[in-house]
């Protein structure tokens, strides 16, 4: 399956392609998954990673800008985009043996890594998995540094498999508009669509709420992670708080971290141009 992504203006025309493996994770047999892709350009080879709610493609404005002087891969994580989906509780560490399995097949032995919210969670534990094949990490808002639940406990109903919860969003969704929070009724509506629909979702959120992700976390592990890291925050990011970048920047021994001022957590799909130059920065300075 070969897929296109027309980008717009002066971008490229890209190319999402499949390859498939041999996988076993969680405890499952080993069986064939595919893994969705975009391979582009020439030069040391970054993986991406992207976060949830999202894919391969929320690189394509970044990749446009590094393609000229690196290989960009960024891949649909198991479970999301056109990748594979599987029967499992989508752990990070599954996302972790998926990716590096990826590279493999793809033959590439080293490489730097980008990752988004969930995928600098992924990208954290690949290189504490595979630290020899990482030459260094750009970790934007990662999550999973330490278990940050409180403000979403608020969305456990929205997992409550009953018709009330549509009837009550329906009911109160003509008022919310008239006072203006027609954003707010549309984030409604796609994290109460998630519960029902997304089975990646509903299996991590379940799994965070039942405290369950605790030895995925990597707010002990970060000392044991030894590749140059570039962590990329922004100063208004209302998903995951600022002090874990601190946190990752004080106990990696090689880390800096580097705010961007009045950014949200959006950060791939907002502030393309900024995590461009930064990034090829950071990579350009690592000796490989």
């Amino acid at each position: 399956m070969m897929l296109r992504y027309f980008l717009g203006p002066g971008m490229i025309d890209l190319k999402k392609s499949n390859i498939s493996f041999e996988l076993s994770v969680e405890g499952k047999p080993e069986s064939r998954v595919s893994a969705a892709y975009i391979d582009i350009g020439n030069g040391p080879a970054i993986l991406f990673i992207h976060g949830f709610f999202s894919d391969a493609t929320v690189w394509a404005s970044i990749i446009n800008n590094l393609k000229d002087k690196y290989r960009c891969i960024s891949l649909d994580l198991l479970g999301f985009g056109h990748s594979s989906q599987l029967d499992i509780e989508y752990k990070v560490d599954s996302q972790v043996a998926f990716s590096k399995k990826f590279m493999e097949t793809l033959g590439i032995e080293n490489f730097f890594v980008v990752g988004h919210s969930l995928g600098g969670w992924t990208a954290s534990r690949l290189e504490l998995a595979a630290s020899q094949a990482v030459f260094g990490l750009v970790l934007l808002a990662p999550a999973g540094v330490g278990e940050y639940l409180e403000p979403y406990r608020i969305l456990i109903p929205f997992s409550w498999k009953t018709p009330i919860i549509d009837w009550l969003i329906s009911l109160v969704s003509p008022v919310m508009k008239l006072l203006g929070n027609e954003k707010l009724v549309q984030d409604i509506r796609f994290i109460r669509e998630r519960f029902l629909y997304d089975p990646v979702f509903q299996a991590w959120i379940q799994r965070a709420f039942r405290l369950e992700i605790s030895d995925e976390l990597i707010y002990d592990d970060a000392k044991n992670i030894h590749s140059p890291t570039f962590i990329i925050f922004g100063e208004a990011d209302e998903t995951i708080p600022v002090e874990f970048g601190e946190h990752l920047e004080a106990n990696i021994c090689d880390a800096k971290l580097h705010i961007i001022p009045g950014a949200d957590h959006e950060l791939p799909s907002k502030y393309s141009q900024i995590l461009s130059d930064l990034t090829s920065d950071f990579v350009s300075s690592v000796e490989v």
